[in-house]
């Protein structure tokens, strides 16, 4: 597969679209909030992130891609930890 075809298939993917108000967590786990969205005719063109202490940070789209965000849900981690927990708590 090549790049623009990989390039292409991530923009269809839910999880990498930009979606202000959604919280997206990097690879280090920190959180960011999309707050806006800015389109030019019908492209997205910029996006306004907000991390968890207030500080924004504006991007364009190619730049949103590389930032290797995932879409974040709370619920999931809670169900994760609890899996984790319960299968630990077997081992005592």
């Amino acid at each position: 597969m090549n790049l623009v075809h990989n390039k292409l298939q991530r923009r269809n993917m839910l999880a990498h679209q930009p979606m202000p108000g959604y919280w997206y967590t990097n690879v280090v786990g920190q959180l960011q909030q999309v707050r806006v969205v800015l389109h030019a005719g019908r492209r997205q063109k910029l996006v306004v992130l907000e991390n968890i202490s207030g500080k924004r940070q504006t991007v364009d789209l190619d730049g949103w891609y590389r930032l290797d965000l995932t879409l974040h849900s709370p619920g999931v981690e809670c169900r994760r930890r609890r899996r984790r927990d319960d299968s630990t708590q077997g081992l005592f």
